[in-house]
C-alpha cells in the first residue's frame, strides 16, 4: 500500500524596512525590521518512512545533504524524540540569495509539517526555539503574517498592519551573500540608533503613505554600490506608481507595492522579461 504524502507551502518574506543598530559580541548584528510573509512559495512534499531522512530538490544547485536547512530541520526534530523517518521533496520557486528567506521558510515548514506528521505535539513556541538553532529568520516563518523582528531577527512581536496591497517582486538573476553584505557595510550606527528605532515606527505602520519615508533598508548602500542596476529597478517601480519600493533583506530581490492590482500587473510587464518577475500579496498570520 503506497504511503500517504503530505504537501505544504513554504512562503517567502519581504522586509518592509531594515535597520542596523550595532554589532554584537557574537559577531552578528542587532537589527530591527518588519517582516511580512508573502504568497510566493516553495512546495514541500513529505512521505513517512520507518527510518532515515532523504531529500530531493528540483534545483540541482542546492545540496540535499546535512548542509541543506530542510535536512537539518528534519534531523533536529528527529533528535527531539521522533521515532520515524521521512522522504522530502522540495520544489523551489523562491530564488536563492535574494533576501527572501526561502531556505529559512523551507526549514520552518519542515519543522511544522513533521511535528504534525510524526504526532509530536510540540507547540509553536517549542518549534520556534528549535528553529532559532537553524537560522535567525526561521522563528518568523513559524509565526507567519507580519512581525517586528529584533535581536538577530529572532525576537518577534506580531503586528497588525495593512495588507491590502499588491506587490511586484523582481529577482535580477544574481545571488548576494548575506555574510558579504554585513562584512562590507559601513554602517553609520550613531545615525541609525538615533533615527531608525523601529519600535518608534510601529505607531504609523497603518499609514502606508509614510512607509517609503520612514522605513528604509540600511543594507541597500553596500549592495547598490556593487550592483548599480538595483537602484535603477527601484526607480522604475516608483515611475510605475509604487507607493513603497525597496530591497528585501540583504538582497538582491527588490519589490514595489501598489494600491491597485491592475497597476501592479502593468508595472510587472514593464520590467525586462529576462529578469524573474513575480506578483504577490501579503499573507496574514496563521491560526495557532
Amino acid at each position: 500500500m503506497p504511503q500517504k504524502q503530505h504537501t505544504y507551502r513554504a512562503c517567502a518574506k519581504i522586509n518592509i524596512g531594515l535597520s542596523i543598530l550595532g554589532k554584537r559580541p557574537d559577531g552578528y548584528h542587532d537589527i530591527e525590521t518588519i517582516f511580512q510573509e508573502i504568497s510566493l512559495h516553495d512546495t514541500l512534499t513529505f512521505t513517512s518512512q520507518e527510518q532515515g531522512i532523504q531529500l530531493t530538490c528540483t534545483d540541482p544547485s542546492l545540496p540535499v545533504d546535512e548542509t541543506n536547512l530542510v535536512f537539518r530541520a528534519a534531523l533536529l526534530l528527529q533528535q527531539s524524540g521522533a521515532a520515524s523517518g521521512c522522504r522530502i521533496h522540495l520544489q523551489k520557486r523562491i530564488p536563492s540569495g535574494a533576501g527572501l528567506g526561502g531556505g529559512s521558510s523551507d526549514a520552518a515548514t519542515t519543522l511544522r509539517a513533521l511535528n504534525q506528521i510524526w504526532g509530536m505535539h510540540l507547540t509553536t513556541q517549542d518549534l520556534m526555539i528549535l528553529g532559532a538553532q537553524l537560522g535567525s529568520d526561521v522563528p518568523f516563518f513559524l509565526l507567519g503574517g507580519a512581525a517586528l523582528g529584533k535581536g538577530r531577527g529572532e525576537i518577534l512581536q506580531p503586528l497588525r498592519m495593512p495588507q491590502n496591497y499588491h506587490g511586484v517582486l523582481i529577482y535580477p538573476n544574481l545571488a548576494v551573500s548575506t555574510r558579504w553584505v554585513y562584512e562590507n557595510a559601513n554602517f553609520d550606527l550613531t545615525k541609525s540608533l538615533k533615527n531608525s528605532k523601529f519600535y518608534s515606527l510601529t505607531s504609523f505602520v497603518n499609514e502606508m503613505d509614510a512607509w517609503d519615508i520612514h522605513l528604509k533598508n540600511d543594507l541597500e548602500p553596500v549592495v547598490f554600490n556593487k550592483y548599480p542596476q538595483l537602484p535603477v529597478l527601484l526607480d522604475q517601480f516608483r515611475r510605475q506608481g509604487a507607493f513603497y519600493a525597496h530591497m528585501s533583506g540583504s538582497g538582491s530581490a527588490v519589490f514595489g507595492l501598489f494600491s491597485e492590482q491592475k497597476v501592479a500587473q502593468q508595472a510587472l510587464e514593464s520590467f525586462d522579461c529576462t529578469l524573474q518577475r513575480f506578483l504577490f500579496h501579503a499573507i496574514p498570520a496563521r491560526a495557532t
